[in-house]
């Protein structure tokens, strides 16, 4: 079975050759620039504008969380029926009662009137015993993000301080009266827009007129070839690394009027994401690793636990493509070495894939309780000091290599003056890339030891 969804070794035979990005990974698979090659597989778009748009949409999650920053004493999210008034701390909610709760901002967009809410874990005014307080909505307060409901049971002594806040509140349902007319309408979940922009990338390389007819002891046809070889790989590593560190910009020189772009790599989509309000996944920038949302883990202590490698995996695990349960992870030798000097004594960590349905890649192989991980070693990060300790974890068919109509890599030759006595090529390539669904992607920074 071919790994990440690719197509394999029986099925290529007629697609190896179909593009130079693709020749180049057959010939250097374990070279530098991998995550090029491997996109070169995968689904590719071609667009007729530099600037490219596209939708992604997430299905609902039902849930959102008591306020997280309610201040006013007695500082708990728990008010009277009309919103104007803070329960005393230790209130007793009574069945036929109505109450408010209020929530994060955006937070009533999830819920209707006639849904069951469960607020989750609020513990009783001493702490000595916890309630998953059930009621029925019967308003909602999006203009002050509060849900007017009535208990389905009597929760005796609630707290109503700090420790209520930051509580899931989750929808369980709904529940109507008989011969009731009509309902409220269910909330329509908007796609997001999401974009980016193509990059031309440019590597030229010449020789003279009498080079050019010249021979050489490494080959007798003379440096040509091998100049030109080593320009191609030049340029799919400057876009390797644009693809991994790239930002979006748009630039216009005010002197020609002419633009050039920038295109946002995969590194720039987890920042993006991070920031909350670009995906709206959050009210509030995401900052801690602790967070569900955080993609980019700082780890700055250095170390990494088992326990804190399987809660990483875990939650990226949870956004997984329709192709295949597996990611790849692009990473420095430093981080593998840690990663397996951690799960040493499991025995869980094996090389031994068919060479065929790799496509001639070292990687190693790690099932886990959530998924199979693919780790490559990436010689850009094992070069650098830093990012040797670092790794990418990425759902590869969440990802889309985007070319403008007739400009994925190729060779320009003769791009010399018509009277010049050497002559000059140009590899050239106008491409960007497309990181659907960044939370099913992580990156994990500085992993410089293990904790057992």
């Amino acid at each position: 079975m071919p790994i990440l969804g690719l197509l394999g070794s029986e099925h290529f035979a007629n697609e190896r050759f179909t593009n130079i990005r693709r020749e180049v990974f057959y010939t250097y698979p374990n070279g530098a620039a991998p995550l090029t090659g491997i996109l070169s597989l995968l689904k590719q778009e071609k667009v007729n504008d530099p600037e490219f748009k596209w939708y992604e949409k997430r299905f609902r999650t039902f849930q959102t969380k008591t306020t997280q920053n309610n201040q006013a004493p007695p500082n708990g999210p728990f008010l009277d029926a009309a919103g104007a008034v803070a329960l005393p701390d230790g209130t007793t909610l009574l069945t036929n009662t109505l109450y408010r709760v209020e929530v994060i901002p955006g937070g009533t967009d999830q819920f209707r009137v006639g849904n069951v809410i469960d607020i989750q874990n609020v513990p009783n005014q001493a702490g000595t015993a916890f309630y998953d307080i059930k009621g029925i909505i019967t308003l909602i307060d999006a203009a002050n993000n509060q849900i007017q409901f009535r208990p389905l049971e009597q929760y005796d002594a609630i707290s109503n301080d700090i420790d209520a806040n930051d509580k899931d509140v989750l929808d369980i349902g709904s529940a109507h009266q008989e011969a009731a007319v009509g309902s409220s309408l269910a909330p329509y979940n908007l796609p997001v827009q999401f974009f980016n922009a193509t990059q031309i990338f440019r590597t030229s390389f010449s020789i003279s007129g009498t080079a050019l007819k010249t021979s050489a002891k490494f080959d007798e046809t003379g440096p040509y070839k091998d100049k030109a070889k080593e320009a191609s790989l030049t340029h799919l590593v400057e876009i390797e690394r644009t693809q991994l560190f790239g930002v979006y910009s748009k630039t216009v020189d005010p002197n020609t009027s002419l633009v050039t772009y920038t295109t946002r790599g995969i590194l720039g989509y987890l920042r993006d994401w991070e920031k909350g309000t670009v995906y709206g996944n959050s009210p509030t920038p995401i900052t801690l690793d602790s967070d569900d949302q955080k993609r980019i883990i700082e780890n700055a202590g250095g170390q990494l636990s088992e326990k804190s490698y399987d809660g990483y995996l875990e939650r990226v695990f949870r956004f997984v493509n329709n192709v295949a349960n597996e990611k790849l992870v692009l990473c420095g030798t430093g981080f593998l070495n840690v990663v397996n000097q951690l799960y040493k004594s499991k025995s869980v960590l094996n090389s031994d894939l068919p060479m065929a349905d790799t496509y001639g890649m070292n990687v190693v192989k790690h099932v886990t309780p959530f998924g199979t991980l693919y780790y490559k070693t990436h010689p850009l990060f094992s070069a650098d000091s830093k990012l040797r300790y670092s790794a990418l974890i990425l759902d590869v068919n969440n990802m889309v290599y985007t070319y403008l109509d007739g400009r994925d890599t190729n060779l320009l030759r003769n791009r010399q003056p018509n009277d010049a006595d050497y002559r000059k090529d140009e590899w050239l390539t106008d491409c960007g890339l497309e990181l659907r669904f960044p939370e099913s992607h992580m990156f994990i920074k500085n992993v410089m030891d293990y904790a057992p």
